[in-house]
């Protein structure tokens, strides 16, 4: 059984949809998160209703309210890393996330988004590291 949703997990520049009468109304994130405003939240991030009312049928704010797999740290690849691999992988890695992000991501103080872990079991697999599992944990999270 999912758990109620959680109005503080929607991150503070995501905008919402007010627009109950869209045909995507029942499966949109962002009318989803909109009916779980709280009150003490007085001037939230509203799609504009002029562009709500131009939009025919497919609109390209829709969010579905499906939830994603986001991967949590990958110091078990790192761990299975050759020291002679180590340097290029962080390189890679780098290259990929940013300094700052790379070690974030790697101990899991950031989640990896399924467009990352693909690009890190590819640089993983390219350093010659095959692995069961690259990732040390899963969570289940909207795709904001």
């Amino acid at each position: 059984m999912d758990k109620p949703f959680d109005y503080s997990e929607v991150p503070f520049n995501f905008g919402l949809c007010a627009a109950e009468s869209c045909p995507n109304a029942a499966t949109c994130l962002r009318q989803m998160a909109f009916k779980y405003v709280p009150e003490e939240v007085i001037f939230p991030s509203i799609l504009n209703p002029r562009i709500i009312a131009k939009t025919k049928g497919k609109c390209k704010y829709y969010r579905p309210d499906t939830k994603i797999r986001l991967a949590k740290g990958f110091m078990r690849t790192v761990n299975a890393l050759t020291l002679c691999e180590a340097d290029s992988f962080r390189s890679r890695m780098i290259a990929l996330l940013g300094r700052k992000n790379y070690y974030l991501k790697r101990k899991g103080g950031a989640p990896l988004s399924p467009t990352e872990q693909q690009r890190i079991v590819a640089i993983a697999k390219h350093s010659g590291v095959v692995l069961d599992e690259y990732f040390d944990e899963y969570i289940e999270s909207y795709n904001w």
